[in-house]
């Protein structure tokens, strides 16, 4: 299953920095600690603007683009970032197909077990419907009943379904949640009529707005940390080091201030948050 879902090749995987690059440095990271020698690998899955996305021509942009860039120098080792739907993500990390995780994952308490996750940046979920739709959603009640479109293993898919299930505890209506592989397969069901809604991270559902494609309805829903999550403590230690010299001078605010979106707190470390894996 995981292979299939792995998009190896030219187009599914860049490598944001040369071995060149660094001849006149010395690796953070030794060959011992990393699933291929001399390159750090991390999944990402560039359908959610702007933390990553394709532009026109094919090239991968976006906040985690440019953090993991910015790491790699920091780590004196390319960075090849591997293509994948989230699903699939999860289970390469567990089975030493990647080095770590790369593309906004919400921290829980249980995923804290299966890896070491690193807290980076504040989101939420925001609900959007069609542009030209009537459907009136003020408050997160508004959803029971109705039909709503989110990523398949998802925090926005857990979300939803607990609110669905607290609903039907107490003797009234489930949420119809149907369930999609990406953001786009989600906006694309929206826009197709196949839902009343859409559950999106805040800082895509912004995007599509601004652009047209959606309307934003609700938001600031299910606030939690995006992290970064890593099989080897080595390898997260080394992480950790470079993202804390990022706050330091400055250059980890400056590159969520340039995308709009929200850093951590200043008074929140950038460290591991939870136990990691058995």
């Amino acid at each position: 299953m995981v292979s299939t879902l792995l998009r190896l090749g030219a187009v599914a995987a860049l490598v944001l920095a040369s071995a060149s690059a660094h001849a006149a440095c010395t690796p953070a990271i030794t060959d011992d600690n990393l699933i291929a020698p001399g390159k750090l690998q991390l999944s990402i899955n560039p359908t959610n603007p702007p933390q990553q996305f394709v532009d026109k021509d094919g090239q991968l942009q976006g906040l985690n683009v440019e953090l993991a860039a910015e790491l790699g120098k920091r780590l004196c080792l390319p960075v090849e970032l591997v293509r994948m739907d989230f699903p699939a993500m999860i289970p390469a990390l567990n089975a030493a197909r990647i080095d770590g995780i790369d593309t906004g994952m919400f921290w829980t308490e249980e995923r804290s077990k299966l890896m070491y996750m690193v807290p980076y940046a504040i989101q939420a979920i925001s609900v959007v419907v069609a542009p030209d739709s009537g459907t009136k959603i003020a408050t997160e009640n508004d959803l029971i009943g109705k039909s709503s479109a989110v990523e398949v293993s998802s925090y926005q898919m857990n979300w939803l379904k607990k609110l669905s299930d607290a609903s039907v505890a107490k003797g009234g209506a489930a949420v119809e949640m149907r369930t999609f592989p990406t953001a786009t397969n989600v906006v694309s069901a929206l826009l197709a009529g196949q839902v009343d809604n859409a559950l999106l991270v805040d800082s895509v559902a912004r995007d599509l707005t601004s652009r047209g494609r959606v309307k934003e309805v609700l938001s600031g829903l299910g606030t939690a940390r995006t992290t970064l999550g890593f099989r080897n403590k080595t390898v997260v230690d080394a992480v950790v080091k470079a993202l804390n010299a990022m706050r330091a001078d400055g250059s980890y605010q400056a590159l969520f201030d340039k995308f709009g979106l929200t850093a951590m707190p200043a008074d929140q470390p950038l460290a591991i948050a939870g136990p990691g894996p058995a």
